[in-house]
């Protein structure tokens, strides 16, 4: 669920550069840094999901909806895709594909899992990588065990749990 810190330079009128760095998400903090939503309205749209895939996406759209994002299905924002990618470390990532013209918010948000990562894998265990990975849509970053003394956060990546929990749909509130 990395990706790699991005360099955005824009020239000044001057002539001088200006040179911005966006962060990748982020492992420590629960500030995603990198998949803001454009808005609090979201379109889903399935890639052609597997059975899990769709699972993964049914139970993922609707922990988000326990925020004050509304989410339909549809096209624009949120595209979802289930693959054998591989042995890439990671089960699934969320990235933006589509930034505004500022580079301040995302038109398109992009989520895969990772059928290979996956493969064998309970229907709980999907759910929990659906909920996470649409918390990744919302703007949460992942969260540490000292931050969830409760470990009941679909935020973590070492466990499995279903749904956000309260401080999750918090910080997806104050993100968008």
């Amino acid at each position: 669920m990395s990706l790699q810190p991005r360099t955005v330079i824009l020239a000044a009128l001057s002539g001088v550069a200006l040179v911005f760095a966006l962060a990748g998400p982020a492992f420590a903090d629960h500030d995603n840094n990198g998949t803001d939503p454009d808005n609090r309205n979201q379109a889903i749209r399935k890639r052609g999901l597997t059975g899990p895939g769709d699972v993964a996406a049914n139970h993922g759209k609707a922990q988000l909806e326990r925020s004050v994002i509304t989410t339909s299905w549809g096209t624009n924002d949120v595209d979802v895709f289930d693959y054998t990618y591989g042995t890439t470390g990671w089960a699934g990532n969320t990235d933006c594909t589509d930034w505004n013209v500022l580079w301040t918010s995302c038109n398109v948000i992009r989520i895969r899992f990772n059928e290979s990562s996956m493969s064998g894998a309970s229907q709980s265990k999907w759910q929990s990588l659906g909920c996470h990975e649409f918390g990744h849509s919302g703007d949460v970053g992942h969260r540490s065990p000292s931050s969830d003394s409760d470990n009941n956060s679909c935020m973590r990546s070492d466990i499995w749990p279903l749904t956000f929990d309260t401080h999750d749909i918090n910080a997806i509130n104050a993100s968008v």
